[in-house]
């Protein structure tokens, strides 16, 4: 960083990457300095929209340095005018932009979820460590005013002892879905989306301060739609998908808390994002049925995230919060792959 800014490489300019730069053009001390995504489509949609935005507000934000292909990513790390690369690309290849990005000395910030294995988790504390980079992972419903709330609540004893925590991600992505997405869901069972609700559950029970998750247990429904919806976007029929309709995750912590989740993106029902802590004397619960706007929240994400690199300030959560989040993805898949079994949550 220098001269209080934080020049910014966006890498993946699909729906979600241009959304994500439109609310970072607007965030003091952001200077987007590079576009890379796979296809010319995207980074000319985001000069486009830096261009409007630009032109509409009277800005001085320069052109960008623009690079297309699989693997541009790569030149777009070794250059000497970014200072982070905000990841937006699919998730398989996150953990591969984020260790190039780290190796290159540059702070890396990556779309949920983060990683999707266990070793590839492994691999960005790694280099994380080794470079002394931040690998920030883009969670913004932690930037939710009414679960900012309900966390400090909690931490602060208002509802006693934490008991019990619960957390639902139902999201009915109908014509939504990605093809990568979808093929992610079609190979691979287990609670494929959990961050959303474990990042802000974590933080309300001291995660990684003074407690940690020590077991988890996760049972999937049948895939009773999944083959459904394949051949209703695709066209092609598919006899092996293999993700449930419904997964159902249970974890216990070191201190004997337990928090249950529960997520499903295939069935038809309404939107339900759920935070609800147990405590000896209260509980805490806020839900959200599509009412939140979750740009309002990747705005003050982003705000947080300049903000504290610009100070030199601890981020909002670190390599270690990250690995906590996503590995339940994996871990979820072992205990059922293993007849709904319980694993061990490793220390990271």
């Amino acid at each position: 960083m220098n001269n209080n800014e934080v020049r910014i490489a966006f890498v993946g300019l699909g729906a979600r990457g241009l959304t994500a730069l439109r609310l970072m053009l607007p965030v003091n001390g952001a200077q987007v300095t590079a576009l890379c995504d796979i296809t010319a489509d995207g980074v000319n949609a985001a000069l486009e929209l830096i261009s409007s935005i630009s032109n509409r507000e009277q800005s001085r934000q320069p052109s960008p340095l623009s690079f297309v292909g699989q693997d541009a990513f790569a030149e777009v790390c070794r250059l000497d005018n970014v200072d982070l690369i905000y990841v937006c690309s699919n998730w398989q290849s996150h953990t591969r932009i984020a260790l190039q990005a780290m190796s290159c000395g540059k702070h890396v910030a990556i779309e949920v979820p983060a990683a999707l294995t266990l070793d590839d988790i492994q691999q960005l504390i790694t280099m994380s460590q080794r470079s002394g980079c931040h690998c920030f992972m883009l969670e913004n419903c932690c930037y939710d005013p009414a679960i900012e709330a309900a966390i400090r609540d909690v931490r602060r004893g208002d509802i006693g002892e934490p008991v019990h925590a619960e957390g639902s991600y139902y999201h009915h992505l109908a014509d939504r879905w990605t093809r990568w997405r979808l093929d992610i869901n079609r190979h691979q069972r287990g609670d494929l989306y959990p961050t959303h609700e474990m990042a802000p559950l974590c933080q309300a029970l001291g995660i990684g301060i003074d407690d940690e998750l020590h077991t988890l247990v996760a049972m999937d429904s049948a895939p009773m739609s999944g083959a459904a919806t394949y051949k209703q976007l695709t066209g092609s029929d598919v006899a092996d998908f293999q993700n449930g309709d419904h997964t159902t995750t249970l974890i216990r912590t070191r201190r004997g808390r337990t928090i249950l989740l529960k997520h499903d993106v295939l069935t038809e029902q309404p939107y339900e994002r759920m935070f609800r802590i147990i405590g000896t004397k209260g509980i805490r619960e806020v839900t959200d049925r599509g009412n939140t706007s979750h740009e309002t929240l990747t705005l003050r994400m982003n705000e947080r995230l300049i903000g504290h690199l610009i100070n030199h300030e601890p981020l909002d959560w670190d390599v270690y919060d990250m690995a906590r989040w996503c590995a339940v993805i994996p871990l979820s898949r072992l205990s059922i792959e293993q007849g709904f079994m319980p694993v061990p949550f490793p220390e990271f």
